[in-house]
């Protein structure tokens, strides 16, 4: 029963996103269900959308909008930046600071999110949170050299880490489509920015799942409605 009171929240906010999307002609596009749900409204509206370009943050994402007939950039093959960038969130806190990652392409999504001129984040009103880290892990992509290392570094912190695995059709790690693995950290976290900042000097730590000061527009779902939130 809440899992369709949630996919109905995904839904609605999925059909509003689309409305922020109009006027972009290259838009880079996140990873995950919630994100695929907005392309899948798009692909209604072929008459609006087919005529766009789409940089995606993932080889799942790419193999996605290839399936939708949508026209796709890799990134490694243009210096345009996207005029719009659309993506889910695992958890929003009050400042729209966020948590993102559970797709592994945390780092090839907050390229696209920093470059992007326009940050859209599309969620269902289960994402919201006081704060960072009550519901969902903090992940952190690490380069495998490093692995062990920062493994015992970010323990030692008290971050509380965990190496992601692969829950089906293949032993160990989770790899990123960059080749690193990824490290959630099961914490809460009062002050993102400052977390980021420490995590960002450990060396072997190529990005982190905290995307401060990252969102323009956060669109939240609810069963009866859509709230638009913006920073």
């Amino acid at each position: 029963m809440i899992e369709e009171v949630i996919e109905r929240a995904k839904e609605r906010a999925a059909e509003k996103a689309i409305e922020f999307l109009f006027d972009a002609k290259i838009i880079g596009v996140g990873t995950g269900s919630t994100v695929f749900k907005v392309l899948e409204k798009m692909h209604e509206r072929k008459d609006v959308f087919s005529n766009k370009s789409y940089i995606p943050s993932s080889h799942d994402t790419m193999i996605k909008l290839s399936s939708l007939g949508f026209r796709v950039i890799p990134s490694y093959f243009t210096n345009v930046r996207p005029e719009t960038y659309v993506d889910g969130a695992d958890e929003v806190d009050k400042n729209l600071n966020m948590i993102k990652g559970r797709g592994a392409a945390l780092f090839t999504e907050k390229i696209l999110a920093y470059f992007s001129k326009r940050r859209v984040f599309v969620i269902d009103y289960s994402k919201l949170v006081s704060t960072l880290g009550c519901k969902k892990p903090i992940p952190v992509e690490v380069v495998p050299y490093a692995a062990s290392y920062v493994f015992e570094e970010l323990k030692n912190m008290g971050l509380n880490p965990k190496i992601r695995y692969v829950k089906d059709g293949k032993d160990g790690p989770v790899i990123t489509d960059l080749g690193n693995i990824v490290i959630d950290l099961h914490v809460k976290v009062e002050d993102p920015l400052k977390l980021e900042l420490d995590l960002k000097k450990i060396p072997g730590i190529v990005e982190t799942g905290l995307f401060v000061k990252l969102a323009d527009i956060v669109i939240v779902g609810y069963p009866g409605k859509v709230e638009v939130l913006k920073r």
